[in-house]
């Protein structure tokens, strides 16, 4: 070597040291980069999670409000205890935190604001007033708050209206019946101590069955809305939940109301909510998120924190700096061992590759790591199903985390404890059917999947080969190239609901800084998930609320409300094509009897049977709703053809000609059936059904089990039933009812033995009034009671006077099944003999078998204490009814009555006179006396002579006469 090379050779070290470090240089300004990346792209998921938070909390809070409103939609009038168990069953305080609480403000014009404040004040609120106390052209009091704590009792009674805020809130919700929400207010509830500023959310509530497709209907139809207050930082705190700790230490975000930024308009303040003091700090990250909702905007200022920023100190490039500067000082080390030992120098050279090689694979990893991360974020942002959500996830780890594969599983509550497969990705080839993995206490729950869901926390399984807890699945893993595998749990607020396991192909491939990534993706995982059930179960919470505010909740059949949107379609279509639309009440008859023998379960059974025999008879475009307990609505549609109209309805009446059988029990159910016909009988569905029910009425007026069509004469009618029904209230105050009496004669005799009081009722501009005619209406309005108990009072004096004349005679009066069931009749019938005097043995009670039948027992118990007066029992209209021998031998009975209806066709059809016959020889097997009803002729008497009828009543031996000619009548036949 010349002298002249030798300072060359001299600086070549310091050239590679240089060198060297400017590599160093490049590669730690590379791995700056890609942290500062990752790091921004954590800050800007985190933003997006706090403004999709926000938003996707209102929207559930939204659903309350939906969920309330459906309240008042499916009730006339909502209760405080209505109201107050819904709110109580909503669970606000677990379920909704934030918010204060549920109301509803009512309402109320000027004219109308004295009565109503009288009207709560008699509901146990002495010092209720709508406050603030000013005259105003509207106001608008809160009637509802639940809790009705101390808090919210500061609200009940103010008037929302007298802010303009709150009621520019109010009118618009009105006017888009949407809901809104308010501006920055304060609270009614709040105090000077823990003051917080707030907003509200309306949502308008129309009256029930009132139109409010437009704004004029809508502004006219107004009844209230539903509200609900929130204070901001409470609603922030519920909103983060368990990530608002970390987003308090490495994000702050404030809340502005609108879209500028000013102090004046500052809703929601981090330092003040923390406690912390504004450093003067100028933040590496900041963004500006809007959230729109209910026609307010809100601006979110969103900064990073320095423990976010933190992170930009990217610890590994410190080992990238210390390495390159070894490295380099190696390399030229090993150039100067080259120039003075190149053996030894190239042993050093190798090692300190391999040393440098190894940083830079952990440092690409762990950036691989964190874009994983990043990007799974992103995905469980956007996501809105789970499943979908779950197999992303495994792609994403696989493809982007170059694992081999991963795959979660769900814990299954069975005997076996197993692990049920949900979600996989990358190369399985059939390894997870072939397997079985358990998370109980035995062989297959041992290994990281079943450990982890026990235990709740990671499991790493280092190497297949040496671990001793993998030989149930080691073959299996070393033919699908899994050497190592790591657990990870699935944590929600119940507990560990998964585990995220993952392979990979080479041993104790999961390094701590690694493993910690992966719990942090695991975690962001979880809640995902619970995000996406919440979200479902608002869903499914919303459509119920929704069904049932259009359905029956038992037959799930469209309710009134909904049959009237349907009508309005049909009748729009009918009108088009100049057709009809059959508006039909089918009733059952006697309902009430199955309720009160069967009992309202067997009842509610007989009602979906029901239901599934009617949608099975019916055309598919014909609508079948229900209206009432024992009433459904059927719309016919295209009733062009009325003849083969009339054939439908028919159908639906023969529907009924077979039995229902209801666990075990056979019941025979027919039907009655009224129908009106648009546009025939009328445009408006209300009018149509009312002339519907009232067909259905003159249905049951001809027996039950057919069917009317709606006539102008049957609304005239019942126009004038309804004026006698209000003309019969005075009827008893006016004296115009008086009583006839008919005969009752011994036929071996020919000797009165009493007679059957009969009641009319004199007209004083309609002249006499059949018992036909103003019974049924007295049994509907109740004004059977007072009458029958007028007719006892009237009848026992009437018998009190032929005795004391020295004429023993058994007066007879008819009990209505009302008096029975719901009149005092033991006080009643007491009271009429005491204060006539009148001797009990000589007054009869006439009942009829449906009277009996309803409840026996209570039958019985009632007619014993009758027969311990010392009265008479008598079965009126015997073998019409539900005859039954079995409680003619338990009931006291002393009398049977032949239907005047088997009487009068008794000499010319062979089975009335069989069953007259019968009637005759049952009644004296049970040592029963027999009378016969509405006897005409001396062919009948004879009849009844031969078969040994003992008493006969009737025109052949007299009508129904007024008390003063019955002396005439006693006298002609004492002589």
């Amino acid at each position: 070597m010349s002298r002249n090379a030798f300072p060359i050779q001299r600086s070549l070290p310091w050239l590679i040291l240089v060198l060297g470090l400017l590599i160093t240089y490049i590669f730690q300004n590379v791995a700056y980069e890609e942290n500062y990346k990752n790091v921004h792209e954590r800050f800007n998921f985190r933003a997006n999670e706090i403004a999709a938070n926000i938003q996707s909390r209102l929207h559930s809070y939204k659903e309350i409000l939906q969920g309330t409103k459906g309240l008042f939609i499916s009730s006339d009038h909502v209760t405080r205890i209505e109201f107050r168990e819904y709110v109580k069953q909503l669970d606000l305080a677990r379920s909704f935190p934030g918010i204060q609480g549920v109301g509803f403000s009512l309402l109320i014009k000027p004219e109308d604001l004295a009565n109503h404040i009288q009207e709560i004040r008699n509901e146990g609120f002495p010092n209720y007033s709508v406050h603030p106390d000013a005259k105003r052209d509207i106001y608008t009091s809160i009637i509802h708050l639940e809790p009705f704590d101390w808090r919210n009792q500061r609200a009940f009674g103010f008037d929302m209206f007298s802010q303009p805020i709150r009621r520019a809130a109010m009118q618009e919700a009105l006017d888009k019946n949407e809901t809104t929400l308010s501006g920055m207010v304060t609270l009614i509830q709040e105090t000077e101590k823990g003051k917080q500023l707030g907003f509200l959310m309306y949502l308008p509530v129309y009256r029930n069955n009132q139109p409010h497709t437009t704004l004029r209907e809508r502004r006219q139809n107004i009844l209230g809305w539903v509200y609900a207050p929130f204070r901001m930082h409470d609603l922030m705190n519920g909103i983060m939940g368990p990530h608002f700790g970390e987003i308090g230490n490495t994000i702050a975000f404030d809340i502005y109301d609108g879209d500028t930024i000013s102090t004046a308009n500052l809703m929601y303040d981090f330092n003040k909510q923390t406690g912390t003091t504004a450093a003067k700090h100028k933040p590496v990250f900041s963004t500006m998120k809007q959230v729109n909702f209910g026609g307010h905007q809100w601006t979110i200022a969103i900064h990073s924190l320095p423990s976010l920023e933190a992170k930009l100190q990217y610890e590994n490039s410190k080992y990238i700096v210390l390495a390159g500067a070894i490295v380099s000082s190696l390399l030229a080390f090993v150039v100067w061992l080259l120039l003075n030992g190149r053996e030894r120098a190239y042993a050093k050279a190798a090692e300190m590759t391999q040393e440098l090689t190894a940083s830079e694979l952990h440092t690409r990893r762990l950036n691989r790591e964190l874009k994983l991360l990043s990007d799974c974020n992103m995905a469980m942002l956007k996501a809105t199903d789970e499943q979908h959500l779950l197999r992303e996830i495994c792609r994403m780890i696989v493809e982007e985390g170059g694992y081999l594969m991963a795959w979660v599983g769900y814990p299954e509550h069975d005997d076996a404890k197993n692990v049920k497969p949900i979600a996989e990705a990358g190369f399985n080839d059939g390894y997870l059917q072939s397997i079985k993995v358990s998370w109980a206490e035995n062989e297959y729950g041992q290994g990281p999947t079943g450990a982890c869901i026990r235990n709740g926390l990671t499991n790493i399984n280092h190497d297949y080969v040496n671990d001793p807890r993998m030989s149930p699945w080691r073959e299996n893993a070393f033919k699908h190239g899994y050497q190592s595998s790591i657990s990870i749990p699935l944590i929600n607020s119940k507990g560990t609901f998964g585990a995220l396991t993952i392979y990979s192909s080479q041993p104790f491939a999961f390094y701590h800084d690694e493993v910690k990534l992966l719990e942090e993706l695991a975690g962001d995982l979880s809640y995902g998930i619970e995000t996406i059930r919440t979200r479902a179960e608002h869903k499914l919470s919303e459509d119920k609320i929704e069904f049932l505010a259009y359905h029956d909740e038992l037959t799930k059949l469209p309710n009134r409300l909904q049959l009237h949107d349907k009508f309005i379609q049909l009748s729009k279509t009918a009108q088009q094509n100049k057709t009809r639309i059959g508006v039909t009440i089918v009733d059952l008859d006697n309902f009430k009897h199955v309720n009160d023998t069967l009992g309202h379960s067997i009842g509610d059974k007989l009602l979906i049977q029901v239901t599934e025999r009617l949608l099975a008879d019916i055309k598919a475009n014909d609508i079948l709703g229900r209206h009432d307990s024992d009433k459904f609505i059927l719309l016919l549609n295209d009733a062009s053809d009325l003849n083969n109209f009339e054939e439908r309805i028919k159908n639906i009446v023969n529907t009924f000609t077979q039995p229902f059988e209801v666990d075990g029990n056979i019941i025979d159910k027919t039907v009655s059936v009224g129908v009106s016909i648009f546009p025939d009988n009328g445009n408006e569905l209300g009018m149509l059904l009312k002339k519907a029910d009232i067909a259905m009425y003159y249905a049951k007026d001809y027996g039950r089990n057919t069917y009317q069509f709606f006539t102008e004469k049957m609304d005239l009618d019942t126009q004038q039933q309804m004026q006698l029904q209000g003309q019969l209230h005075n009827a008893l105050k006016n004296q115009e009812l008086m009583l006839y009496y008919q005969a009752q004669v011994n036929i071996s005799n020919n000797n009165i033995t009493g007679f059957e009081a009969l009641i009319r009722w004199q007209h004083p501009e309609k002249g006499m009034i059949s018992p036909a005619k103003f019974i049924p209406l007295a049994e509907r309005s109740g004004l059977i009671i007072p009458i029958g108990e007028w007719v006892l009072n009237e009848a026992c004096c009437q018998a009190k006077l032929w005795l004391d004349k020295g004429y023993p005679l058994i007066i007879a009066v008819n009990l209505s099944t009302m008096q029975f069931k719901r009149g005092n009749l033991l006080e009643t019938i007491s009271t009429a003999l005491r204060n006539s005097g009148l001797p009990a043995h000589l007054l009869e009670l006439e009942l009829t078998e449906s009277i009996l039948i309803q409840d026996v027992d209570i039958g019985m118990e009632t007619l014993s204490e009758l027969k311990n007066l010392g009265i008479k029992l008598s079965i009126d209209d015997f073998g019409t009814g539900y005859s039954s021998l079995s409680y003619l031998k338990k009931l006291a009975i002393d009398k049977l009555k032949i239907d005047q209806s088997f009487v009068a066709d008794l000499t010319i059809d062979a089975d009335d006179d069989a069953i007259v016959k019968t009637i005759i020889q049952l009644g004296h097997s049970l040592q029963l006396t027999v009378i016969a009803e509405g006897v005409e002729n001396a062919t009948q008497l004879a009849q009844l002579i031969k078969y040994g009828c003992d008493e006969m009543q009737g025109y052949y031996y007299s009508k129904p006469i007024p008390a003063h000619q019955i002396w005439a009548l006693l006298e002609q036949k004492a002589s």
